[in-house]
């Protein structure tokens, strides 16, 4: 097989180690995708493995954006519609994810919206978008057109008693998102469950904050970071 991004491929493959390691790890369920350098349409983790069991370019389908596959050994994800629909909404988005984390797919399920109690959510860029025409698989074209609008131009969706989407223009911000969006959940969520008052990052700073603390330096900090403890 020719024109494999082999190292993009790489990076994808440890993006899907880092979120298994940071609480996206959910049997072989979640995925990631990279948007084909040559337009030919996406990359997606193949079906049949866990986020943590992706070694490199080896377990990765290259499919158009109807679904057929171009190249690439192994099962096609049912989900393959959300990594499609979102790629061809967004030109500027480069990597997609889909998991399961515990915490924010709890947090999905609660008329709450999600509030800037830390930094991570802060990071996101609120309002997190929110999905729920359906609680099922988002196996049609139509599904992931419509949670691509849930998204809109934000970098996160929860989905309603489902999972999480999340979103970048490069491999590191997408992961980077996935795991701020379980974190952010997580605080909330442990916040409500004391029945305490307490005070968000007000909404006039939320922009400021974000534009303060992720830069891109520090998006390849992080990244480098989540790199070494992957790595052990």
């Amino acid at each position: 097989m020719t024109d494999i991004p082999h190292d993009d491929l790489l990076e994808v493959a440890t993006a899907c180690r880092i979120l298994h390691m940071e609480g996206h790890a959910d049997m072989t369920l979640g995925h990631l995708s990279l948007r084909d350098p040559s337009g030919r349409g996406v990359w997606i983790k193949r079906s049949g493995i866990g986020l943590g069991e992706v070694v490199g370019p080896e377990d990765f389908v290259l499919i158009d954006f109807e679904g057929h596959r171009l190249a690439g050994e192994g099962r096609i994800h049912k989900e393959w519609p959300i990594h499609t629909e979102v790629l061809r909404a967004r030109s500027d988005v480069r990597c997609v994810g889909h998991s399961h984390p515990f915490f924010a797919t709890s947090f999905s399920a609660l008329d709450v919206e999600l509030q800037a109690v830390t930094n991570e959510a802060a990071n996101l860029g609120l309002p997190v978008g929110r999905f729920e025409e359906t609680t099922g698989l988002i196996d049609t074209p139509a599904l992931g057109a419509s949670l691509a609008r849930s998204l809109g131009p934000q970098s996160t969706v929860l989905m309603r008693n489902h999972g999480v989407l999340f979103v970048g223009g490069s491999i590191a911000e997408a992961a980077l998102m996935g795991i701020f969006l379980e974190g952010a959940c997580r605080a909330q969520m442990q916040l409500l469950a004391t029945r305490l008052p307490y005070k968000t990052t007000p909404t006039s700073e939320l922009k400021a904050k974000k534009d303060q603390i992720l830069d891109p330096m520090l998006i390849d900090t992080f990244w480098s970071f989540y790199k070494r403890k992957v790595a052990g």
